[in-house]
């Protein structure tokens, strides 16, 4: 399965964040925008929307019908949002997380891959130990100027 992918300008060659080009999930609410990255994820996968609910139903243990997909892709249709597990095989099965950062996008949140998890928590890690050193040397000099 071959999968284009139409990201956002990048200044790196490949993007840590995955995500849609604006205009292709371009929607003041929520709802709309994850409709819209999941019509454009099924279009980028290059797979059938039959195979693909296939695939979901077999990740999920449940029947996903080509009708159903269709409803939750479709903007005009506001009664029938994805639910969460059903989003998150649409993901496992395209793996596609572009997805989940048009849902995200109104949050402070973005999905990684967790391959980069270790390098955050080293970041993470980096940022306490410049807090720890500014708090030594804050009190070395509280220190001095007692004597």
């Amino acid at each position: 399965m071959t999968r284009r992918r139409d990201t956002e300008p990048s200044s790196q060659p490949d993007a840590i964040v995955e995500r849609f080009a604006a205009e292709r999930v371009r929607a003041t609410r929520t709802s709309i925008r994850i409709a819209q990255a999941m019509t454009e994820a099924i279009k980028d996968d290059g797979r059938s929307r039959e195979e693909i609910a296939d695939a979901m139903s077999q990740v999920l243990g449940e029947r996903v019908t080509v009708e159903v997909l269709y409803q939750y892709s479709s903007p005009a249709n506001e009664r029938n949002n994805i639910p969460a597990h059903r989003l998150m095989a649409l993901v496992a099965v395209t793996g596609d997380v572009r997805i989940l950062n048009a849902a995200l996008q109104d949050t402070s949140f973005i999905a990684i891959e967790q391959r980069f998890e270790p390098l955050i928590r080293r970041e993470v890690a980096k940022e306490r130990l410049e807090q720890i050193r500014q708090e030594i040397e804050s009190a070395d000099a509280e220190w001095r100027a007692a004597k």
